[in-house]
């Protein structure tokens, strides 16, 4: 499958947007607050337009599935799967953990991910079977066994918060680091890149993790279900690792209910 045209455009989607969003940064400029208790301000709204305009102009037949707005389904094997700006907390409250997300699914299955940060100037974009790089550069998932010394990362949004503290207690008096950044294409990045081991998602939706699944597995990582079963852009609760301590975690993971 030749996605060349679509790297292209999807990369300049992500960079395009990112001088939008950087001129929003830490401006609380007409933020709501959504029905799940997110909040979402007049970046999203603006970084979502100027993508999803750049995307139909170039792919007029895909669909496309976006955080932002209704979906724009057309008869297409192809689908977009676009989140503007994740970690929006983190960006009105001048934190750097933020950045889009771009991602490409063919039968609904990830063939093309792009994610940029554009605060650490960051570039990461897997093809399926092609490899994930960062800024041109080849990254690979960290090669550590020892589940003890593990650094974990896990999502904490509002839905479901009070079973998510209940889970996290069965790692007391685990030497295990846990970790959240409030940013889930931030969280993946560092398993790809071998700085983090795992992250653990308790509820989420495709645009959140379509790029950054399919960039995980394309540097040597594992993703599933929180039962092992292999993921799917329908599903909503997720353990990503680097493969060598995935079942450590699902021990835990498989009776999250």
């Amino acid at each position: 499958m030749n996605l060349k045209k679509e790297k292209q455009v999807a990369v300049l989607a992500a960079k395009k947007v990112s001088k939008t969003l950087l001129k929003y940064f830490e401006k609380k400029s007409n933020v709501k607050v959504k029905a799940n208790y997110s909040l979402v301000g007049q970046a999203d709204l603006e970084a979502n337009d100027i993508i999803v305009s750049i995307l139909k102009k170039n792919f007029p037949s895909y669909s496309i599935i976006t955080e932002e707005a209704e979906p724009s389904m057309k008869n297409s094997d192809f689908t977009w799967h676009i989140d503007p700006l994740d970690g929006t907390h983190n960006f009105l409250y001048g934190l750097p953990f933020w950045g889009t997300s771009i991602a490409l699914a063919y039968k609904n299955k990830a063939v093309l991910g792009v994610i940029y940060l554009p605060i650490f100037n960051m570039l990461i974009v897997a093809e399926k079977g092609k490899g994930a790089y960062i800024n041109g550069k080849k990254v690979s998932v960290e090669n550590k066994r020892a589940f003890k010394k593990m650094l974990l990362f896990f999502e904490f949004t509002y839905k479901g918060r009070g079973k998510k503290v209940n889970f996290l207690k069965q790692f007391v008096g685990q030497r295990v680091d846990l970790r959240n950044f409030g940013c889930a294409v931030y969280h993946l990045m560092l398993v790809a890149s071998g700085k983090a081991d795992g992250y653990m998602i308790f509820y989420t939706n495709s645009w959140d993790i379509a790029a950054g699944f399919l960039i995980v597995e394309e540097a040597g990582g594992k993703v599933t279900d929180f039962k092992g079963n292999k993921w799917s852009l329908e599903g909503r609760q997720f353990v990503a690792s680097n493969g060598k301590i995935h079942n450590d975690i699902l021990r835990y993971t498989a009776g999250y209910k």
